[in-house]
């Protein structure tokens, strides 16, 4: 843990102002197949990235990056990428709007409890009373629920590890099915 924060702190030590947005923008062109236009992806197993906080994604990258995070897709991509274009594609995306959510009603019955599971878990502790994340934990509202659900089952069995300060792997193993259901449903409009 002390090697992942030292990279951590190595790659992000520089101030927020020092990223260029631009220069981000330009290099997220690469990103555009899988994460869409301005970070929104249309496909509902890919996180959309816009209005993700800077630090996180920054972090993420990072862990993709050193093999702490795997994804065999992500890994690769993320060796490429140099300091300066890691803080610059955190700022770039981190200036886009959040994705909407989307359009039509839920089921009441199952956000319902998807809104108790999500106090019960007490998930606003750390991604915030909105849900739109921190500098240390993403923003899960307006995720698809497809990729939230696969999130949540991925933590529940360790096949996707907590990094950084996250306690995922802990919060997601006191998850049961219905309430990965009702939980991704939920975040992807609270409301």
């Amino acid at each position: 843990m002390r090697h992942v924060l030292a990279a951590l702190a190595a790659t992000v030590s520089v101030s927020a102002w020092a990223a260029d947005i631009e220069a981000g923008r330009q290099r997220a062109e690469a990103c555009v197949t899988c994460h869409g236009t301005e970070g929104i992806t249309a496909d509902p197993a890919i996180p959309s990235l816009a209005g993700q906080k800077e630090r996180y994604l920054q972090w993420q990258l990072v862990f993709f990056r050193n093999g702490r995070r795997q994804s065999e897709i992500m890994g690769p991509l993320a060796a490429t990428l140099s300091d300066e274009e890691l803080r610059n594609l955190g700022a770039y995306f981190a200036s886009l709007p959040r994705a909407n959510p989307p359009a039509g009603a839920p089921d009441p019955v199952l956000h319902e409890r998807g809104r108790q599971a999500a106090a019960r878990h007490r998930c606003a502790s750390c991604h915030l009373d909105d849900y739109g994340g921190s500098q240390a934990a993403p923003a899960v509202a307006h995720q698809t629920r497809t990729y939230t659900e696969k999130a949540l089952r991925d933590y529940r069995g360790n096949a996707r590890p907590s990094v950084g300060v996250a306690a995922m792997n802990e919060v997601a193993a006191g998850l049961s099915d219905e309430e990965i259901v009702a939980l991704a449903l939920y975040l992807e409009n609270p409301g």
